[in-house]
């Protein structure tokens, strides 16, 4: 590429002064109320894991905070990898850290199905046992569009070993980015997770219109590949769906409908639900929800969904706040993953989403997906501290 004037041979890669015409954002105060806001969800989510596991936690350990105290340790790691973003130079995640972070997920998604430290719990292998029992598919959901934002930012304006990456290139690397985590998780099997991976890798891509055209094209011989997987699920996941025409044939759906609807306006009481009591399974994860409306009422419920649609606007304003382009869209992305998530499992919970085991972001029982997502906010938080614009050398 020719080399021209240094007041041209630059790519602003960055937002552009899109807020100059009104009052510009702040985005340490739009942090600050992203911060603010998840924290509630954090505090009330920590109390009602305690009121939706105690029973279970009673009848098979004969103590009601058994699970509450096992899921202690992932509010500690989640602590931990909150100051780890928080302390992180935002811009070393995606100029540096991606590599090691992508390949080190992609080793510990295999070690699940390969290794004997895969765990194999209700038919999946998702869990690996190192001391400490997690899912590495949740690491995925940072680390993958980490690696995409990166592939559609510094590499593709600042090149690799002096060569500029051409669009067909670009889709290629892509491709094995985000297909080759997307397989590993696929064949544990988990679905649900490889699907919302996809979602939020997809966010970065369309920053490069062009490679989409031929990661579609890279596409088409994955679903040919996946096709029989899918047919021999196919009575599984005929059921799944029918969770959404005929809930009462699901019996967890039904159970958790039934919950949710004898809540009433108030709930009745935070405590006293009776759909915890065993009647319902998952209600201490999937079905979580359940017991928080029944206890909380149509009250508590919107209570719950305004935070978490409050998550969704600080998060999309500090975005715009955000002058690097790549830390911008990793806020998206971060944003994305926990209301996404909270979406996808508020809706399972309503029956108006196939059945899935996508858990609740910050209420459900599972120390892995907790301490990340206080992880990933972290990471936004330590962005909301920077306004600097990347300026890229395109010579």
């Amino acid at each position: 590429m020719a080399t021209t004037n240094s007041s041209t041979s630059t790519l602003q890669h960055g937002s552009s002064l899109q807020n100059s015409s009104s009052t510009p954002l702040d985005p340490a105060r739009e942090g600050f109320r992203f911060l603010s806001t998840v924290f509630m969800i954090l505090v009330i989510g920590m109390f009602f894991h305690y009121s939706a596991s105690s029973y279970r936690s009673f009848v098979s350990d004969q103590d009601p905070t058994s699970m509450w105290v096992k899921q202690l340790k992932g509010y500690g790691i989640g602590c931990l990898l909150f100051l780890i973003g928080l302390w992180i130079q935002p811009r070393r995640w995606i100029e540096m850290y991606w590599i090691p972070l992508w390949g080190g997920v992609v080793l510990l998604l295999l070690a699940t199905i390969v290794s004997p430290l895969g765990r194999e719990i209700n038919d999946a292998y998702r869990w690996l046992d190192l001391g400490i029992r997690f899912q590495p598919s949740e690491l995925a959901k940072f680390a993958v569009p980490a690696a995409t934002i990166a592939l559609t930012g510094v590499l593709r304006y600042r090149g690799v070993l002096g060569r500029e990456i051409t669009a067909p290139v670009g889709a290629v690397i892509a491709a094995g980015l985000v297909g080759i985590p997307f397989l590993i998780i696929w064949k544990q099997p988990d679905f649900g997770s490889a699907a919302f991976l996809l979602v939020l890798c997809a966010i970065p891509l369309f920053r490069w219109s062009k490679i989409l055209i031929y990661i579609v094209g890279l596409a088409i011989p994955l679903v040919l590949l996946l096709l029989p997987k899918l047919m021999a699920r196919m009575n599984e996941m005929e059921e799944r769906f029918e969770a959404i025409f005929s809930p009462e044939n699901v019996p967890q759906v039904w159970a958790g409908l039934q919950g949710i609807g004898s809540g009433g306006w108030a709930g009745k009481g935070i405590g006293l639900g009776t759909s915890k009591t065993l009647y319902m399974p998952s209600e201490y994860s999937d079905f979580i929800f359940s017991v928080y409306a029944e206890e909380t009422g149509f009250i508590g419920v919107l209570v719950l969904v305004s935070l978490y649609s409050l998550v969704l606007l600080f998060g999309w304003r500090l975005s715009r706040a955000v002058e690097d382009a790549d830390l911008a869209c990793m806020v998206r992305v971060v944003t994305i993953a926990i209301t996404g998530q909270a979406a996808i499992n508020l809706l399972v919970n309503v029956a108006l989403f196939p059945t899935k085991g996508i858990p609740l972001p910050f209420f459900s029982h599972g120390s892995t997906g907790l301490a990340v997502f206080m992880g990933m906010t972290g990471v936004v938080i330590g962005i909301s501290r920077t306004r600097a614009r990347q300026v890229v050398n395109l010579t």
